[in-house]
């Protein structure tokens, strides 16, 4: 029975038993690949959808994860916020939120209870005072979900605070993507001709896309590391005021730390991507071959077509793909979430972790300081950056091949 290949590559659909089921069993030493034109195109523009429509939740999702964890004094700010509204200078007297006055003596007492504090000049209150209303604001924010938090960047900083490292995100994700998606391409169709030859069962072809998408990703990972640095310091802000473009970041990194303080967090990185891809395109692979095969979806099914004889209409193919790409973006970005906590503490902290040891180590100690909770810090604002991203690029990637090739 015929039936379509799961592979990215647009294929001619190969001939195959129904007991084979929803593997992913491709000839692809007999079919034609794509062409690197296409791939290019419909790789860059996959990206720049996915950079343009992503850069504000990367924002929040790294500024969540660098946020510092509670203290009794964050905790005691976010239950009951700061409790001085106004300093009243000429009356010597402080006027708390709920209309009360108290001399100002009694300040230090409400900001630091139970400690033993002396007088203190107003400059020093005042001060103080606009150190406690900072800190209630930043817990605050820090504490607020993911949309309520783009509001408060867009408030206080405009369009350029959400698009924040948007330069070097252009820059590293149009190679970024097309080395990864090309080179997944042709690792997988080379394992699948290897596997041909040997007339091999399609139980033993379920590593493929395993290795065909963590070595996909190590390489173009490893390519734009650099760039990945640049991207999340300025998106949390270690950047600003030090360096304004791409070229500047990487003289200010190469003064402070030479050329391997540009791959900062690479361990880390490497640890979140590879398995991530690894993940990714073997849920992709596989929910893609149910849609195709569940006959119960009728129309929507790519079996209703493949048993009559006809080729699977594009809306269908596209359809398929964006559900299978955003179901297994899911559940890779669930499972890869604290080596992204990780790998932006590292680069921001400008402390790389280099080696396997260090990184678990530092998970060990986030876990001690956050608990779980700490070890998935920005994973909603990840998954919803992400899981609608890599859908759409997938989907753009694979129908762009499709109309490209039969252009170029």
């Amino acid at each position: 029975m015929a039936a379509r290949p799961i592979i990215l590559s647009p294929s001619p659909p190969p001939v195959r038993s129904s007991d084979a089921g929803r593997s992913s069993n491709v000839n692809s030493s007999s079919s034609p690949s794509s062409s690197l034109l296409s791939r290019i195109i419909s790789g860059s523009t996959g990206s720049i959808i996915y950079a343009l429509s992503g850069t504000p939740i990367e924002v929040v999702k790294v500024r969540q994860q660098t946020a510092p964890l509670e203290d009794s004094f964050s905790s005691t700010l976010k239950r009951q916020g700061n409790p001085v509204k106004k300093l009243l200078r000429s009356r010597g007297q402080i006027m708390l939120t709920n209309g009360l006055m108290l001399p100002m003596d009694a300040f230090p007492c409400l900001v630091a209870p139970g400690g033993s504090v002396s007088k203190m000049d107003y400059s020093i209150y005042s001060r103080l005072f606009e150190s406690c209303r900072t800190a209630s604001s930043i817990v605050q924010e820090q504490s607020s979900g993911t949309f309520r938090m783009l509001q408060t960047i867009f408030r206080n900083e405009g369009l350029a605070g959400l698009y924040a490292g948007l330069k070097p995100t252009l820059a590293m994700s149009i190679p970024n993507t097309v080395i990864y998606l090309s080179s997944y391409d042709e690792i997988s169709m080379r394992l699948h001709a290897l596997h041909s030859s040997n007339s091999d069962g399609d139980g033993s072809r379920a590593y493929i896309p395993l290795v065909a998408g963590s070595s996909a990703r190590m390489i173009s990972s490893f390519a734009t590391a650099p760039l990945e640095l640049i991207r999340t310091r300025q998106a949390s802000n270690v950047a600003q005021g030090r360096a304004t473009g791409i070229l500047e970041e990487f003289h200010l990194l190469m003064r402070t730390g030479g050329f391997m303080s540009c791959y900062n967090g690479l361990g880390p990185l490497l640890l979140r991507d590879a398995p991530f891809a690894a993940i990714y395109f073997l849920c992709l692979e596989q929910f893609r071959g149910s849609l195709s095969d569940n006959t119960s979806l009728g129309r929507w099914s790519g079996r209703h077509y493949t048993d009559q004889g006809m080729q699977i209409p594009a809306s269908i193919d596209v359809m398929h793909t964006f559900a299978a790409g955003a179901s297994a973006a899911l559940v890779a970005t669930t499972l890869t979430g604290p080596f992204d906590v990780v790998k932006t503490m590292s680069q921001v902290s400008n402390q790389a972790v280099r080696s396997n040891n260090g990184t678990f180590a530092c998970i060990q100690q986030i876990f001690r300081d956050g608990g779980v909770k700490g070890l998935w810090r920005g994973n909603v604002s990840r998954m919803i950056k992400v899981v609608p991203g890599h859908a759409a690029m997938i989907t753009c990637y694979e129908f762009g091949k499709r109309v490209f090739d039969g252009v170029l």
